[in-house]
């Protein structure tokens, strides 16, 4: 095989032949005659890269997507060294390559897969995804919010998935999930501790003089939540299901994308991240009984038995404490020149405030 690129600007016409032809993307008597890295598509996060390709065959390429994404890890040695003991990049990869042809949400079609793994920290890991393109459906907006039937929308997504996977199944040799209560994701009570005093600084007129108290304590207690959702039905946890991640397409139908946090626990997380950071204080109060009783009609109506409403309710609750994790960790990779980044953490910060308040989520907090 020609060398694996490590950027979108180091894919060449001739790998993409070859590995999508590996794959059953492209048919045999077809070859990729040159590919156009379209530079308004694409984005350098934190964590890594997407970029937006445009193909041209030649020979009967058939249905062979015109476009694709490309999606690599950070080439930043720091952050890689960082990232690695938590797999986010494991996780995806390899949820792309066995499970997301399991769950009934949709997710983008995957064309090739590289998820090469070691042991050996001294070895360097190598990942690359090619995804299809969703730029023609409506991407969700979290600054905007999600509107109400986008928030059915992607609870009924939401349920569906849980569903599949609820008591584990299906999961029993995912061995790369970890458990939601286990070490990897424990690790943030630090990390929390660490981004507070920035996080009190660049938001304190957004933080409610009320939230004060459980915000300094919220870090001794980010083990006792997660071992809370550990006691929950196990499910396969997306662990980022926000509006961001999620795009609608013309029928309504939501299609999820970035799996690099999946864990194994209670499926509540989701539940409670997305309707309580993700829609309009005013709609969530409007619709919350409805939107929660439709995903929980939907896990019944799925085959889930022996989970019942007023436990989903106190998981769901536990959910939104939980969920104040976010805008915190949030200010430690905030770009505070960003309008759009600054309005999206104080509306996030309003938003899951009031949660927090409605439902006395603060209770789950150990003074």
């Amino acid at each position: 095989m020609t060398t694996l690129p490590t950027t979108t600007s180091e894919i060449t016409a001739d790998w993409l032949t070859e590995v999508l032809h590996e794959s059953g993307t492209l048919p045999a008597g077809a070859t990729v005659s040159a590919v156009d890295i379209d530079p308004a598509a694409a984005g350098v996060g934190f964590m890594g890269e997407v970029g937006k390709l445009n193909l041209t065959y030649a020979g009967d390429a058939g249905s062979s997507p015109a476009t694709m994404m490309a999606k690599f890890p950070t080439q930043s040695p720091e952050i890689k060294a960082m990232m690695r003991p938590t797999r986010v990049y494991e996780r995806e990869h390899q949820f792309y390559a066995q499970l997301a042809s399991e769950t009934p949400v949709r997710t983008p079609e995957i064309y090739h897969v590289t998820c090469n793994t070691s042991d050996d920290e001294s070895v360097d890991e190598e990942y690359l995804l090619l995804m299809e393109d969703l730029g023609d459906l409506t991407l969700g907006d979290q600054l905007a919010s999600v509107s109400v039937d986008q928030a059915r929308a992607a609870l009924a997504g939401l349920a569906a998935h849980h569903a599949r996977f609820w008591n584990g199944a299906g999961l029993e040799n995912a061995s790369y999930i970890p458990v939601i209560n286990g070490p990897l994701n424990k690790s943030g009570q630090p990390i929390y501790d660490a981004s507070l005093p920035g996080f009190k600084e660049v938001f304190a007129s957004a933080l409610r003089p009320e939230m004060v108290p459980y915000a300094e304590v919220y870090g001794k207690n980010h083990p006792l939540l997660l071992d809370l959702f550990g006691a929950m039905p196990h499910t396969l946890v997306h662990f980022d299901y926000r509006a961001d991640n999620l795009f609608f397409e013309d029928d309504g139908t939501v299609v999820v994308i970035d799996w690099q946090s999946i864990s194994q626990g209670g499926g509540a997380a989701d539940v409670a991240y997305f309707l309580s950071q993700n829609l309009s204080v005013e709609d969530r109060r409007a619709h919350e009984d409805e939107l929660l009783r439709g995903y929980h009609d939907a896990l019944g109506a799925a085959g889930v038995t022996g989970y019942e409403y007023d436990q989903f309710f106190q998981d769901y609750r536990v959910g939104i404490i939980y969920g104040w994790i976010i805008p915190v960790f949030a200010v430690g990779t905030l770009d505070s020149s960003s309008e759009r980044a600054m309005a999206l953490w104080t509306a996030v910060i309003e938003r899951v405030q009031a949660a927090i308040f409605d439902h006395k989520a603060y209770e789950f907090l150990e003074l």
